[in-house]
């Protein structure tokens, strides 16, 4: 019988990483397709996780230990990434990063991938990155958009200077927005974003208009 969605949340709750990172495997070993692994297994895990109240003292490890087994199953399954890439590469570069402050990395990482099954040149270069470091790497790569992951709205400040500055220096570089905060507040916050996207689809559509 073939494992359901169910005995995953049951094995990440038990905080079991070997049988809930090897049932993720079975499923890919049987064919199942990596996107419908993210949509339906891995952002649902961590989106609709909610600690007990009986439990409110380890809240912030238990959520740090499930989101380190959801990375790892990532990492882990990233072969499978490279054998279900069906789109050719195009000619447009990404750059993605959590800005500085910004340790909520797996929407990026998933991200990143989602733009590699797409076809892009894609580089993820890390949670918690200085905005110093962010302009230093386009300066270098000289990508044609960055991306910026933001689930805490208190970053939103800091990442407006950011891409203003970046505007400024690097004119034609297009910034993409993605992340809870930015959904919910960038156009409050007044960040001079080109694109905002949430989603798998809206990564299809987009990749869609660029061709």
């Amino acid at each position: 019988m073939e494992p359901t969605y169910k005995q995953f949340i049951k094995f990440l709750d038990d905080e079991n990483k070997d049988q809930t990172v090897l049932l993720i495997h079975e499923l890919l070993e049987k064919d199942h397709d990596i996107v419908d692994i993210y949509e339906n297994y891995l952002i649902p895990s961590l989106r609709d996780y909610e600690c007990k109240l009986d439990e409110a003292e380890i809240c912030i490890w238990k959520e740090h230990t499930r989101t380190s087994i959801v990375r790892t199953i990532l990492e882990s399954t990233y072969p499978y990434l490279i054998k279900q890439k069906k789109k050719k590469t195009i000619d447009q570069s990404i750059v993605l990063a959590c800005p500085q402050e910004e340790y909520h990395e797996i929407g990026a990482l998933i991200s990143t991938n989602y733009f590699y099954l797409m076809g892009f040149k894609v580089k993820y270069i890390g949670a918690h990155t200085p905005s110093d470091e962010i302009e230093s790497a386009i300066g270098i790569m000289k990508p044609d958009f960055l991306a910026l992951s933001i689930t805490n709205y208190y970053n939103l400040l800091q990442v407006k200077k950011l891409v203003e500055r970046l505007n400024n220096k690097f004119p034609d570089l297009k910034i993409i927005l993605g992340g809870q905060a930015s959904v919910l507040y960038a156009d409050k916050a007044k960040i001079p974003y080109n694109f905002i996207l949430s989603s798998y689809e809206d990564i299809v559509a987009f990749r869609g208009d660029l061709s």
